[in-house]
Formats: C-alpha cells, sequence, structure tokens
C-alpha cells in the first residue's frame, strides 16, 4: 500500500478552512498535514516539509495567487499545486495556471471536484519525484564525485568567521592528501578572505554570477584563485555595488558546479542574512554559525535563524554552533548557551587567541601560526562539523591522510625521531615527578575536610545532649544519663555534664579525631542552658 499523500491548505477565510477540512477528510489516502494563514508562511512550510499537494485560497495574501503558486513551485517542484478560486475571475486563474497550478476549483467546493483534482495532482507529484530522484541518482553516477559543502555564518560581524573558514581549508589540504579544496566568499559586501591569505583577483563571484545562466565548469575555473597553500579561492567583489548580481539562482549554479569539480567546498558566508546566503545555506551539506559568548551574539544568532527559518532553508536544530574567544571569566559560559540554543553545540571551544592569531594576521599567512594546540582545535572542529566527511573518489576509494610535513632526507628523520623520543621521555619523567609530589598535598587536603566534618558532626551532637540534659534536670532526673543516651555509642564517654549552682547544666563533648572513638583533640565543645524546674 502506498504512503498517504501529505497535503497542506493556505487559507485564511474560516468557511473555506471548514469546507476544505471536511472534504480532505473524505478522500482516501489523502493526510491533511497543516493550515497556513498567510503567502509567505505557507511557502516557508512548503521549502520545510516538500508536501504532495498544495491547496491555495486565491484571497490568501499577501501575495497575489499567481505569485504564491509561482514560489510554491520554485521551493518544491514535485509539490502539485491546485487554486480555490472564490472570486470567480478567470484572468487570476489562467495565471495561477500558467504559473504552474494544476488544476483549478470553482468555490463553493464540492467533493467531486476536489476528488478529481486531487488525483490529478497526487498523480503528478508522484511522477516527478520518481524522473528528479532518477535524474540525480544519474548525474551523481556519471559525476564520478559529489563534493561536501559546509557553510559558516557569522552570528554577527568580528566573531572570526573568515579566519576559522580560511584555517579549516589550508588544514584539510594540508593533511589530507590529493583533496581538493575551494573556499568561497560570500561575504559580499565586507569579504576579507583575499586579505586573510594575500591573494591578488582578477574577477571576483559577481562576474561569475553575470553568467550564471550560461555557467559552465571551464568558466568558473578560470575565476578561480589557486593560491600558493594548495586551495583554491572564489572571492568577493571588491566593489559592493556588484554583489547585486549575485543573486540566490546564481549562487545555486555556482556552488552547483563547484560541487563537481572539487571533494570539499567551504563558504564563508558572512553575518548577513541575505538572499544569497540563504540559497547557499539551502543547498549546503552542513552549516556552522560561529558565536562568542555575549549577549549581542545570541541575539544576533536568534535574528539569523529566525531570518532562515522563515525563508524555509534551514531549522535551528539543524546547525552547529562553535563557540569562540572563550576566556574562564565570561559571564555567559558555553553551558549556560548550550541552554538557549536547540543546535548542536560544538564541544571544541576556541580561546581568545589574539596574540597567537597576530602573526599570521599582520603577514597574511596563516602558516605563520605556529602554535600546534590552534591546528589542533581547527582539526577537531573540522571533524565535528563534518568538513572532514569527505565523499568517495571517482574509483570508490577515500583520499589518503598524510602527515603534515614530510621530511628530506633519512638522517634527518632519525634526528628528529631520536630527539623527539627523549624529549617525550623527559616530559613524561617530568609528569610523574610531579605527580608524587601533589599526593601529600591531595591527602592533606582530604583529611583536613574530613576532621572539620567531624567537628559538625560533634557540635550538632553536643546540642542533641544539651537538650536532653536540660529536659532531665528539670524533672529531677539524672542530666548526665540523657545526655549520654542522645549520643551515638560512639561519643558516650566523651560526653561530661555539669550542674552549676545557679540552676544551669553545662555539656561538653569531646572532637573526635579521624572517626568517633578512636580519639579526640585537645579542645572540646561546650553548651550551658538554664534549667526550668517543673512545680
Amino acid at each position: 500500500m502506498s504512503r498517504p499523500a501529505k497535503v497542506l491548505v493556505g487559507a485564511a477565510e474560516q468557511g473555506v478552512v471548514t469546507a476544505v477540512r471536511n472534504l480532505v477528510g473524505e478522500i482516501d489516502g489523502a493526510e491533511l498535514a497543516s493550515f497556513q494563514e498567510t503567502t509567505h508562511e505557507l511557502s516557508a512550510m512548503v521549502a520545510r516539509t516538500k508536501p504532495d499537494v498544495v491547496i491555495l485560497h486565491d484571497a490568501l495574501g499577501p501575495q497575489s495567487a499567481a505569485d504564491a503558486v509561482r514560489e510554491l513551485v520554485l521551493r518544491s517542484p514535485t509539490t502539485g499545486v491546485l487554486l480555490v478560486n472564490s472570486s470567480l475571475d478567470t484572468t487570476a486563474a489562467l495565471a495561477a495556471m500558467e504559473a504552474g497550478a494544476k488544476g483549478v476549483l470553482p468555490y463553493p467546493l464540492t467533493f467531486d471536484d476536489l476528488a478529481g483534482r486531487f488525483e490529478i495532482a497526487r498523480q503528478w507529484s508522484e511522477r516527478m519525484s520518481g524522473l528528479i530522484s532518477g535524474a540525480v541518482a544519474d548525474t551523481a553516477r556519471d559525476l564520478g564525485r559529489h563534493g561536501r559543502i559546509t557553510l559558516l555564518a557569522g552570528a554577527k560581524g568580528g566573531v572570526g568567521t573568515t579566519t576559522i573558514a580560511t584555517h579549516l581549508a589550508i588544514d584539510l589540504h594540508r593533511k589530507v592528501e590529493g583533496t581538493r579544496v575551494c573556499l568561497v566568499d560570500l561575504d559580499l559586501l565586507a569579504g576579507d578572505v583575499s586579505g586573510v591569505v594575500e591573494a591578488r583577483q582578477r574577477v571576483s563571484i559577481a562576474d561569475v554570477a553575470k553568467v550564471a545562466e550560461d555557467l559552465s565548469a571551464s568558466t568558473i575555473l578560470d575565476a578561480l584563485v589557486h593560491h600558493e597553500s594548495g586551495i583554491s579561492l572564489l572571492l568577493a567583489p571588491l566593489q559592493p555595488h556588484e554583489s547585486e548580481y549575485v543573486t540566490a539562482n546564481a549562487v545555486r549554479a555556482i556552488l552547483g558546479l563547484l560541487r563537481q569539480e572539487f571533494d570539499v567546498i567551504l563558504v564563508d558566508g558572512g553575518s548577513h542574512a541575505t538572499p544569497a546566503q540563504a540559497a547557499a545555506v539551502e543547498v549546503s551539506d552542513a552549516v556552522a554559525v560561529l558565536v562568542t559568548p555575549d549577549v549581542l551574539a545570541m541575539r544576533s544568532f536568534r535574528r539569523t535563524v529566525q531570518a532562515w527559518e522563515a525563508l524555509g532553508v534551514r531549522s535551528e536544530s539543524e546547525l552547529h554552533v562553535i563557540v569562540n574567544r572563550v576566556a574562564r571569566d565570561d559571564t555567559l559560559n558555553v553551558e549556560a548557551l548550550g541552554r538557549l540554543t536547540s543546535a548542536t553545540v560544538v564541544s571544541t571551544r576556541l580561546p581568545t587567541a589574539l596574540r597567537t592569531l597576530e602573526r599570521g594576521v599582520n603577514a597574511r599567512n596563516p602558516d605563520e601560526v605556529r602554535e600546534a594546540s590552534w591546528w589542533a582545535a581547527i582539526e577537531r572542529i573540522g571533524t565535528e562539523v563534518g568538513v572532514r566527511d569527505l565523499p568517495s573518489g571517482p574509483l570508490g576509494t577515500a583520499p589518503a591522510r598524510r602527515p603534515r610535513r614530510q621530511p628530506k632526507a633519512k638522517t634527518k628523520t632519525k634526528t628528529t625521531k631520536s630527539t623527539s623520543k627523549a624529549k617525550a621521555g623527559a616530559e613524561a619523567g617530568q609528569i610523574a615527578v610531579e605527580t608524587v609530589a601533589l599526593v601529600p598535598l591531595v591527602l592533606l587536603v582530604c583529611l583536613l575536610a574530613w576532621q572539620l566534618g567531624l567537628t559538625a558532626f560533634a557540635m550538632v551532637w553536643n546540642g542533641h545532649a544539651s537538650n536532653a540534659a536540660t529536659r532531665a534536670a528539670a524533672v529531677g532526673n539524672d542530666p548526665e544519663e540523657a545526655a549520654r543516651d542522645a549520643v551515638p555509642d560512639s561519643m558516650r564517654d566523651s560526653v561530661h555534664v555539669v550542674v552549676r549552682e545557679d540552676g544551669s547544666v553545662e555539656v561538653s563533648t569531646d572532637v573526635p579525631v579521624m572517626c568517633p572513638g578512636c580519639g579526640s583533640l585537645p579542645t572540646s565543645i561546650s553548651k550551658t542552658t538554664d534549667v526550668v524546674y517543673e512545680p
């Protein structure tokens, strides 16, 4: 039995909503998913859920019926759209059909009309899904490779998106032999990848976007800058006004061709939710957002996520969050930050490393960053985000890993190995000595904590003994016997009671050492209480 057809409805008038709900409920094989009250909400829901059939009321706003149908078909080519024509406007109905609607239903609705048009739309959706799935499989098989696209966006400006994206690209190419890596600077207004790696450009992504309708692999390869680090770069335009050429459709076409030519495509998406960025987010295999542990960054992150969800390109739970510039005294720590989002927070946190990165920034050469801990953190982030999940090559074999640096001569290799072993042995011995020296200190701290606990224990039972002795003296019983009965057996011998001439009772208790009954400190705990004698 085939699965039920998922149906979305776009209608705001209660009469239309009720009629559609009742009639769709009577159609076999139809599953009513949800109702949307604006064309924007309907478009976003269609992009996220990819339903089989959409029933659209022509009075739903703010878009016209034809524009709404055109956008729905663009968002989900496999969805069949039916238009409820309550205005009985033949011109508007014809425009909707030309935009891609699969049928027009006159209002008021009848079951026969709806069931017949619904079956046509459902069958069309099934055929289109089969054709598109087959075409995708054939294309992937013919190309023999399918590169992975990872987009990095900044919650706000200045969080380190360009630096992290550049270092991820260089580190991957350096450590995984044979990997073809392309870095795309999609920060159209403030892109600075060329400044981080000192690359001179003749053309930019805007020049490629101008010919997006006739784009070919050779055209886009000619526009790339082949950097000396081994990665390829597609850089942002130098003039801000050229960014208007980089449309959403152009971005999809460019990234689609790059996916055929490279194993890994890293996109610096910038910190502004533009149509171009949203298109890149939509086609990317993974999306990571860089934040800093402060309220402003998290507010900007929330606005960015809401924009993407409204456009239907990516939900919050599908994102990764990379926390940069972490310090011990942060008011908003990483654990608290993780509770503010449903996204996956990357466990590797990048500390504030201005000194570490200063040499590389000034020299415009990431290789000048010499700290191994920094590159180790970059590698771990790449693994967690999925940058390092490389696709198989044309023959189905993944690229082989290689060490960071290759030795130039055998004699140098032996010297390096022996030196490394000697250094490792020295460091191991140093760690062992430090550990042995810390053991007595740790034991002393533990003993002090234990003794403090015993002292508190003695104070509590001394209070119980004092209360029991006072009550016994008030009714004429033996206060010392009552006090000793009120404490554990191991403390009975340490309880001493003195009845003073003024009628008060003093109860003192020794403070045990190590454990009750094993010994006591020179000092004791005492409490004096006035007795009110019964008449």
